[in-house]
């Protein structure tokens, strides 16, 4: 504490110096003790303020930095026995110090503070290290289990058919032999002249297109109009006569006729008579289809059908793909001939076309599609307290034991897993125990291969905490 010291406004020339060892009291006389120069130094200096008996001494700097500064002596004056004014003075130099104290008062709370607060949490986290807990690592049995599947394209003996894809298709094919059958045709039309006679006394026209008939049967075509002359019976005393080129109606040899055969009286009266023999009536040679050419180019048409289906129904697999022999189903064979039976041609052609289907597999997916079935199999055969470890799935490769019928092995592990209501009960059980009891007492739980418990702090005895919350059960994969 510092205190105001009467007649502050005395000069420092006019204060009597202290020596050391003397104080005053508060009523301004001497008090018993030394007095040290540099509080009477710092006093001065402080113009007001001197420290109080049995107080620690503030050190000068930091007076210095607190005191007020002094009154400029040029703006601001007291007389000596003007009491109020210098009081007036000293009250306005001692209130600048209280604000910064009360500023270090403030600094020295907050300090507090967070010392409080940094030993709670220091008391806090002490409490949960020193707090024991315990951490129990349970293994499980693992087995091996194993599957042999057997599987095939057809259904019967097997675990599992194959799923197989059935392909259609069509197969055409086209063969021609030569016609082997003979025979004889007329050829040419025989041709003559067939002379005409007019015994009445009037020209007879006869236009072209007038048939004639003959002794063989064969009735001839006059081909050109002509006008046969009258007769003149008082004159020449001759008949009009007159000639025409005429053509069999028929081809071949039965329109040749000889001299003679041709004659006959026309509707008009007029004579006729071949005077020539008519002839250029032939034959040719030609061949025709018969009925055993027909049945040998089917037989042609099915032989050809039968190499190709193989071919046409690889054509419609799949990349990796291959046919089931046995599978390859016909459908109904349909042929057609160019020429019917009898006609007459050199050779005839054949068309057939013929419906094909099989079953196709691909064996890279057949055997990675068994390989699956068995591992499903597998899985649904463990019970429900096990878990069914895919990342140990291994198999061996597919083994033929027929025709498209084969057999795998799959073998997988599986990991039994401990009832979880029997571990919940049994951290309560161990709770408290030694770490001894509980181990035993671990490896009695079905499915339990190995049990490491771990207790921390590690200075901690080997007992477990007693409460069950501080215990862990952790089942390790």
């Amino acid at each position: 504490m510092w205190r105001p010291i009467a007649g502050s406004g005395v000069s420092e020339e006019q204060r009597p110096r202290r020596s050391r060892g003397s104080s005053t009291q508060r009523d301004g006389s001497p008090a018993d003790g030394p007095i040290d120069s540099s509080c009477v130094e710092q006093t001065a200096d402080l113009a007001t303020y001197v420290p109080s008996r049995g107080r620690a001494q503030a050190p000068a700097s930091l007076l210095r930095r607190i005191a007020p500064p002094r009154p400029d002596s040029r703006s601001t004056s007291v007389a000596p026995g003007d009491v109020d004014a210098g009081w007036a003075v000293r009250r306005e130099h001692r209130s600048r110090p209280v604000g910064r104290l009360e500023r270090m008062r403030s600094i020295r709370w907050v300090l507090r503070i967070c010392a409080a607060l940094l030993a709670t949490a220091s008391i806090v986290l002490a409490a949960a290290v020193t707090v024991p807990s315990a951490t129990v690592h349970i293994t499980p049995i693992v087995r091996e289990r194993k599957l042999s599947l057997t599987y095939g394209i057809a259904e019967g003996n097997v675990d599992w058919t194959v799923p197989t894809r059935r392909v259609t298709t069509v197969v055409r094919v086209e063969a021609e032999r030569d016609a082997t059958g003979e025979k004889q045709v007329p050829d040419g039309f025989a041709s003559g002249v067939v002379r005409f006679v007019n015994a009445a006394t009037e020209a007879v026209a006869i236009p072209a297109g007038t048939e004639l008939s003959g002794a063989n049967s064969v009735r001839y075509r006059l081909t050109t109009d002509i006008v046969v002359p009258a007769a003149d019976p008082f004159g020449t005393q001759a008949f009009g006569v007159a000639e025409a080129p005429v053509v069999a109606t028929v081809p071949g040899p039965v329109g040749n006729a000889e001299v003679g055969t041709v004659s006959g009286r026309l509707a008009t009266q007029i004579l006729y008579r071949n005077v020539a023999a008519i002839t250029g009536g032939t034959v040719r040679t030609v061949r025709f289809v018969t009925k055993a050419d027909l049945e040998a180019l089917r037989e042609d048409v099915e032989r050809a059908l039968r190499e190709r289906i193989r071919s046409a129904l690889q054509g419609a697999l799949r990349e990796g793909e291959v046919l089931i022999d046995d599978s390859i189903r016909l459908g109904s064979l349909d042929v057609e001939f160019s020429q019917p039976e009898n006609a007459e041609s050199d050779r005839v052609v054949a068309r057939g076309t013929l419906t094909v289907s099989a079953l196709t597999y691909a064996p890279e997916a057949v055997h990675r599609a068994a390989q699956e079935e068995a591992a499903r199999r597998l899985a649904r055969s463990t019970q429900g307290d096990e878990v069914f470890l895919g990342n140990t799935l291994r198999f061996g490769e597919p083994e033929a034991i027929g025709a498209n019928t084969w057999r795998v092995e799959a073998t997988a592990q599986v990991r039994v897993v401990p009832p979880e209501t029997e571990l919940r009960a049994v951290r309560e059980e161990i709770a408290g125990e030694g770490v001894g009891e509980a181990l035993a007492r671990l490896r009695s739980i079905p499915g339990v291969a190995a049990v490491q418990i771990q207790v921390w702090p590690s200075w901690w005895p080997a007992r477990l905490p007693d409460r069950a919350s501080r215990i862990q059960v952790v089942v390790d994969d």
